[in-house]
This record gives C-alpha cells, sequence and structure tokens, in this order.
C-alpha cells in the first residue's frame, strides 16, 4: 500500500518576515534545473531589480516555501523561447532563391532535421561522446565560452532536455560530456542572445573555430538548403557510408519526409524506420558486453524491460533473456554482427516485437500473455 502523504500540522501560523530574495539564495533543498553557477565570458543581464518584485517564500498547503525559480530566470527563458521563435519565422518566411520550392512547414522540418545532426555531432565530438569518459573524467564542470553552440543547436538542446527522463538515459548511455554538464546553463545560454533585437551575438573567432572544427559544420544553419548538400549514412547492412542528400526533387533526401536509400555498397535499400532497427540491434549487443551498466534494478535504469501496468522495472533477469533472445545468444556466446541480426529476425521494429515476444513467453510459462495494443 502507498504511503500516505506528509503532514503539514506543525507549519508555522505565520508567514516569516518578507526580504528580498537574491537569484542565488535559493535553499539547497530546490528542485534540479536551469543552472547559471557557471562563468561564461557573457552572460545574461536581468532588468535591474527585477528578483524584488516577488517575494521568496509562497504558502502552499499551510506551508511556506522558498521560490524554486526566480524572476531573473524567468526573463531568461522568454528572451531565450523567443529567440527561438524567430528563427523558426526567418526560416517558414525565407524569400532567397531556393532550387527546390518548399511550403513554409516543410522547410522548418528540413531545418530541425539539420539542427538535430548538427546537435549530435556537437555533443559527441565536441562535448563528449560514449566511450570517452575516461578522457573527460568525473565529477560536474562548467560550460566554456568556446562551446557554446549557434542558436539552432540550442533550440534542440532546449527541447531535448523537456523529456528529463529520456535525455538522462540517454547522457548515461551515449552522452557522458552532456552528463557532466548537467542542467541547462540558462543564464549563460541566453547571455549569447540579444534581448532587445532576439538575434544572436556575433560569435567569437575562437567560438566559431572551435565549433567548426570539432563538428565539422558550418557555425550559422544555412536557412535555405540545396540539394547539393550531403550528409554521411551508414548502411545498416553492410555498415559502409553512403553519400545522402539533405534534400531531393522526389523527396526522399534525408532530411524529407520519403527518405529511402539503396546502399552503394550492397545495394540493400533502407530508410529511416531500418536505420532505427539497426540503432536497437547495436544497444542490444552493449547490454550483452556490459550488462553491469546497462541492466541497473532502479526505476531510472534504462534498457529495463518495464511492467506497462505499474510502471516499474521488472526483474533484471528478464531484461538479460530479453537480450540474449533478440542476439539469437546460447549462454557464453559473442553477438553477432547487426547485419546478421537483421537477417535473422527482419529490418522492421514489428518484427522485432514478435520475436521478442515468443522468445519471453517461452521463458515465463506460468503467467498470463497480454497482448501490447498497438496504433
Amino acid at each position: 500500500m502507498a504511503a500516505p502523504p506528509p503532514s503539514y500540522t506543525n507549519a508555522p501560523a505565520e508567514a516569516p518576515a518578507y526580504t528580498a530574495a537574491p537569484a542565488a539564495a535559493r535553499g539547497s533543498d530546490a528542485l534540479p534545473g536551469y543552472n547559471d553557477s557557471n562563468s561564461p565570458s557573457s552572460i545574461f543581464v536581468p532588468s535591474q531589480g527585477i528578483n524584488d518584485k516577488l517575494p521568496n517564500h509562497f504558502k502552499i498547503n499551510n506551508q511556506y516555501v522558498t521560490a524554486q525559480v526566480t524572476p531573473s530566470e524567468l526573463q531568461a527563458h522568454l528572451v531565450l523561447l523567443g529567440a527561438f521563435h524567430r528563427l523558426r519565422e526567418e526560416v517558414r518566411t525565407f524569400k532567397g532563391k531556393a532550387d527546390i520550392p518548399m511550403e513554409p512547414d516543410e522547410r522548418w522540418a528540413v531545418f530541425l532535421q539539420r539542427s538535430v545532426y548538427r546537435f549530435e555531432q556537437w555533443a559527441v565530438r565536441m562535448i563528449g561522446g560514449e566511450g570517452q569518459e575516461e578522457l573527460l573524467g568525473e565529477g560536474p564542470r562548467v560550460l566554456a565560452p568556446n562551446e557554446v553552440p549557434p542558436l539552432d543547436v540550442l533550440m534542440v538542446w532546449h527541447t531535448y532536455m523537456l523529456n528529463p527522463r529520456t535525455y538522462y538515459e540517454d547522457c548515461l548511455r551515449k552522452l557522458p560530456g552532456l552528463l557532466r554538464i548537467g542542467s541547462f546553463p540558462l543564464m549563460q545560454l541566453t547571455g549569447s542572445i540579444d534581448s532587445e533585437t532576439l538575434l544572436a551575438h556575433p560569435p567569437s573567432e575562437g567560438r566559431v573555430a572551435a565549433f567548426t572544427g570539432f563538428t565539422n559544420q558550418p557555425f550559422e544553419c544555412p536557412l535555405n538548403m540545396t540539394s547539393d548538400e550531403t550528409v554521411p549514412v551508414y548502411c545498416p547492412n553492410c555498415s559502409q557510408p553512403n553519400t545522402i542528400p539533405w534534400i531531393t526533387y522526389k523527396g526522399d533526401g534525408f532530411a524529407q519526409r520519403g527518405f529511402g536509400c539503396m546502399c552503394n555498397n550492397c545495394r540493400f535499400m533502407f530508410d529511416r524506420k531500418t536505420l532505427g532497427v539497426r540503432k536497437f540491434y547495436e544497444d542490444m549487443e552493449k547490454c550483452i558486453v556490459n550488462p553491469d551498466r546497462f541492466f541497473l534494478a532502479s526505476a531510472s535504469s534504462r534498457n529495463t524491460i518495464v511492467d506497462y501496468h505499474a510502471g516499474t522495472p521488472a526483474e533484471v533477469k528478464w531484461s538479460q533473456a530479453l537480450t540474449a533472445t533478440v542476439l539469437s545468444l546460447e549462454p557464453g556466446t559473442v553477438p553477432a554482427p547487426a547485419e546478421i541480426w537483421g537477417r535473422q529476425i527482419g529490418w522492421t521494429m514489428k518484427a522485432v516485437e514478435d520475436y521478442c515476444r515468443i522468445g519471453v513467453l517461452g521463458k515465463r510459462k506460468n503467467q498470463t500473455w497480454i497482448a501490447t495494443p498497438r496504433p
């Protein structure tokens, strides 16, 4: 039976005397969130006296609590969101010459696809990706001034963190550099934006050189994309790189809804769903190679079977059994290459789901099977 909610019978009868709360005076029990403890070259400067306009405590259910967010942080957040909105409108209303005409929403979707790719390159190559844990060291660190990314990458980062559990799990698995930075450095990042025009301040030469050097991407993401611009995509079947246009006249470019490609090496046809299955097999391989890291009996563990009725992780043995089943492994054997799993199981998540269900049901003979709802 769930524990009863905490009692507030001992709450003070009178509110404490009001004093203006400085930005750094929040209690140690404040919720984790935006962090302004970094020391960049430029930090957002809020309106003078804005933090004096609200009390530093509020009465909630007869309990007086300190503020978890300050007015200056709210102001900074609004500036950041305003800059994102202005960027979106600039892309959607682009008036320049385009070799492939697109509707405003389609142009924005293409822009976002490239921004996500740029974020991945920045997070892995510049901040630190999987396999670089020893080089990164331990403990939290601040984001260096030259590591502050362009506005479109900031937008992807901010959106990513709106799903905190997924973000945390992905940081544990493949983005240890972001995990060390911790919470979103709001005041530092907003300092790179003009609060009046909502345009990004001109970046320093060092900041531009660092971003382009690590990511091999231009600092400013082009508002308009041409059919000549390409991206390397690795074939899920043979792991060989393919140079693919971001957009095409046919609508099957990497950033477009109808993306599809035939591998130049093995002639295998693949799309985004196939690439997703390949990533799934790669994650399963990591689970087998390093089970202590990927099978944790905690509510926040990654790659763990979850009871979808209760929302709690199932026993670790079921996750281990599922992984071994998916990879067609006998005890003590080494995982096969991902292309072999694809040929044995299939290159769709529906095929993977069916294969997993058969294996798990064989190990849970005494338990009733409940079908997974599908759209």
